[in-house]
């Protein structure tokens, strides 16, 4: 039997689906109220198990497809929306190659995105670790 098509595999996937496009969106437009909540690494972690979750459902299916360039085809924008974009990009900031892609117009602005995203990551993290330690 292929546990893809179980009930509970779906609700896992959709309930992954749900729960990334709501951290994000939490994570773009409500970030002082979601703080309150949850903490910004626990924020991570939780995006980290929705994406390992619907990237392994894709792969699962990759393996099972009978064409698989079909099967690309059919997935391209899936597989480019799932990779997680902002590991690239430290990637190659980390090997320098950041100087080669920012010559690309549009990877520059990417850069510069990623770059002020994990700025403000690091912040509003401080800030949450500031304000508990003035609970204390």
């Amino acid at each position: 039997m292929d546990f893809q098509k179980t009930r509970p595999w779906r609700a896992l996937v959709f309930l992954s689906l749900l729960g990334l496009v709501a951290l994000v969106f939490a994570e773009l437009f409500f970030l002082d109220i979601a703080i309150q909540y949850l903490s910004m690494e626990q924020m991570e972690y939780l995006m980290l198990f929705c994406t390992i979750v619907l990237l392994l459902d894709l792969y699962i299916s990759f393996l099972n497809a009978s064409d698989k360039v079909a099967f690309l085809k059919k997935n391209a924008l899936k597989i480019l929306v799932l990779l997680p974009w902002g590991m690239f990009f430290r990637a190659f900031s980390f090997i320098r190659l950041e100087g080669v892609f920012a010559q690309i117009p549009l990877l520059s602005d990417l850069f510069a995105m990623e770059k002020m995203g994990s700025a403000a990551g690091k912040t509003a993290m401080i800030a949450e670790k500031a304000s508990k330690a003035a609970k204390l």
